[in-house]
């Protein structure tokens, strides 16, 4: 077996070990039910919060800055000096699993790519126990960016040859519906084999030249790109199509700890500022936590934008996404004015004493000088 497939499975055993791990010493691979909050004889409260996160999606690396700086427990231990706050962090290789576990109260807060966000948001609005609500962005990638179609590094395929050839992808997700687009931009719709592989398969199927090209998002693309074995057929930036991943919270969860969710907002802002303002750092904490080398960690700064804020062109794209879904079957409905609340972002904004995005900023493109 080639050193690639060798370097992707033992990424693949690190992101596995991981799974589970937290700031408390717990039995990894296991979220245990989260107690409701409970009052020592001081009435001092002890609180348990459960946060997901994906370690193998660069868009969500947000989270990988508040777990290791520990920037929510800060913010909590400020505005609750007398309670007792234990943040548990599951790290899932995907989005479904997290939402699994939120319906079953085991999380309170998930980061997840835009599908899986559409899915749980979904289910909060159709299952009887279950409601949730949308709160922030995490990582976004403009009009495509930080998703690629990759193809052998010795390939000399161009776009028009793909025709009549075998393309995998995660069926469903953001990359997938970036091939798609792309494919209609080449004219190529309805003329290649899509199969369904997640992005291990993908990747080995690749470098074993198995298939023509798989279609996927970062830190992939880098990361095979460093490795040698794959090269970026079509950029993600071709479709125009922005790449957004974001948080989502239990909503009764948030309803009844409001403080805890601007908290929260709070610390992920300040995530972002983090890694704006000390890029190399961060891209250290991503290579720690993350298990990625740091020469694709520090292209993923300088590539992600890092920006809680909900603009409406967001919405529009989520939007998109939704019609996405319901043609593949994977979605009947989600209604995003009852999904979005974006009155935690806005007093987390205000709270921190920064500028508050106005109503024609937020109608517009995004804005490089305000980002949250």
């Amino acid at each position: 077996m080639r050193k690639f497939i060798v370097f992707f499975l033992l990424i693949n055993l690190l992101i596995t070990g991981l799974y589970g791990c937290g700031t408390t010493k717990k039995e990894e691979g296991k979220v245990n039910a989260i107690p409701q909050e409970q009052t020592d004889k001081n009435n001092e409260g002890k609180v348990t919060i459960g946060i997901g996160y994906q370690s193998p999606t660069a868009q969500t690396w947000g989270a990988l800055i508040m777990k290791n700086q520990q920037l929510y427990e800060k913010e909590l231990a400020a505005k609750f000096p007398n309670k007792n706050f234990q943040i548990e962090w599951f790290n899932s290789p995907s989005g479904p699993p997290l939402t699994n576990n939120m319906i079953a109260g085991k999380l309170q807060i998930a980061f997840m790519g835009d599908m899986p966000l559409l899915i749980n948001g979904e289910k909060g609005q159709s299952m009887p126990n279950y409601r949730s609500v949308f709160i922030a962005f995490d990582g976004k990638g403009k009009d495509g960016s930080n998703q690629a179609v990759m193809v052998p590094i010795d390939s000399d395929l161009k776009p028009q040859d793909l025709q009549g050839k075998t393309i995998s992808t995660i069926l469903g997700s953001s990359a997938h519906r970036m091939l798609l687009a792309a494919l209609d931009k080449y004219g190529l719709t309805g003329k290649v084999n899509i199969v369904n592989q997640d992005v291990m398969v993908g990747m080995s199927s690749i470098e074993q030249k198995k298939i023509a090209a798989h279609a996927t998002w970062e830190p992939y693309p880098t990361l095979m790109s460093y490795r040698k074995v794959g090269k970026v057929l079509i950029d993600g930036k071709e479709t125009g199509v922005d790449y957004l991943d974001g948080v989502v919270a239990d909503r009764n969860w948030a309803e009844n700890n409001r403080e805890y969710v601007v908290a929260f907002v709070k610390a992920l802002i300040r995530a972002h500022q983090f890694i704006r303002n000390s890029p190399d750092q961060a891209a250290a904490i991503f290579a720690e936590e993350s298990g990625y080398p740091l020469e694709v960690t520090k292209q993923m700064v300088k590539s992600i934008r890092f920006d809680a804020a909900i603009y409406e062109k967001d919405i529009k794209t989520l939007e998109g996404s939704i019609n996405f879904l319901k043609e593949l079957g994977q979605l009947k409905n989600v209604n995003l004015t009852r999904f979005i609340d974006q009155s935690y972002l806005e007093q987390a904004v205000q709270e921190l004493g920064m500028q508050i995005l106005t109503s024609v900023e937020l109608a517009g493109e995004w804005v490089d000088e305000k980002p949250y």
